[in-house]
């Protein structure tokens, strides 16, 4: 985390000792403590808050009402067609055979 080595800590305790005062440098370092402690307890708490809200599952999705276009089980769907409005495959029926505008081709 912080690469402090000895030589480092050495000249932020002179730093400090001479800053502060013999007398209340334990007081500091004390009240120092108590902080860093305080903040990795903070810290914990929201890894493991975190953690919790990352392994549990999403809720599904609302339904919507049975009446409505997106009602589960009723999907939107495009077909292909030409630009005379005919089915992809010419006949201007749908998929099932039956013609869009309600007359029957004639065979011929």
């Amino acid at each position: 985390m912080l690469n402090i080595g000895t030589p480092e800590l050495l000249v932020i305790l002179i730093v400090a000792l001479l800053v502060v005062g013999p007398q209340r440098l334990p007081e500091l370092s004390r009240q120092l403590g108590r902080g860093l402690r305080e903040f990795r307890k903070i810290q914990d708490d929201v890894k493991d808050m975190v953690k919790v809200d990352l392994d549990t599952p999403d809720a599904p999705p609302p339904s919507a009402p049975a009446g409505s276009p997106m009602a589960p089980g009723v999907h939107r769907t495009r077909r292909p067609t030409t630009a005379d409005g005919a089915g992809a495959n010419g006949t201007g029926a749908d998929g099932n055979g039956a013609p869009h505008d309600g007359h029957v081709p004639s065979a011929g």
